[in-house]
């Protein structure tokens, strides 16, 4: 796990022409030309056993000192939840892990983070398109997500799959939090938005 280059707070994003490593607040959104992928180190997708439980407690602690995320009026202990892991090598990299609503006729994807020095090949995609298996393994209708206001990489990410917004919850994170935190960007951190992504192809 890194640390800001900039401060000591945990880096949660790598800027991909200097290669310097970011926490949220020294991140920001700008306007780039696509990039063509070089060099990418293969990756490898695989469900999640018990054995996994201690990493995946470390990857939820280091994103968000907690284990238990709090969405869709429920509370998920992700500890609990079944989860799929992107390894590099032995080395798990990136994490979705998800719950089944059989009464919502959905999955909820409970987490999604990438670890900064594999970010932009796309992992969060791949994630995603495992987690939709998954749903329609279960034959269920569509996939649920929640992001804050301002995780703007996330609601990019989302939207370019194909999710759209269904519902914004103003104020809930700021409550959950006892009050508004600095986000992506410097941005306060106050709002839940609900996202769904339909899965046509049942």
């Amino acid at each position: 796990m890194r640390s800001c280059e900039l401060c000591d707070e945990k880096a949660h994003y790598r800027d991909r022409i200097s290669g310097v490593y970011l926490c949220l607040e020294h991140s920001r959104f700008e306007v780039v030309a696509p990039r063509r992928q070089t060099d990418i180190t293969p990756l490898e997708l695989r469900q999640a056993t018990p054995s996994d439980r201690g990493t995946i407690e470390a990857l939820c602690l280091y994103f968000w000192g907690e284990t238990v995320v709090d969405c869709f009026d429920q509370q998920y202990d992700v500890l609990a939840c079944p989860a799929i892991l992107a390894c590099k090598g032995r080395i798990p990299v990136g994490l979705a892990s998800y719950a089944i609503e059989a009464e919502l006729d959905a999955a909820v994807l409970v987490v999604l983070k990438v670890l900064p020095e594999v970010q932009g090949q796309g992992l969060g995609r791949a994630l995603i398109d495992a987690t939709c298996d998954r749903a329609r393994e279960s034959n269920l209708r569509c996939i649920l997500v929640v992001t804050s206001n301002d995780d703007l990489p996330a609601l990019g990410l989302y939207q370019r799959y194909g999710f759209r917004i269904r519902h914004i919850v103003t104020g809930r994170i700021a409550e959950h939090h006892g009050g508004e935190v600095p986000g992506f960007a410097a941005i306060p951190v106050r709002d839940e938005i609900q996202l769904v992504y339909e899965l046509r192809d049942r």
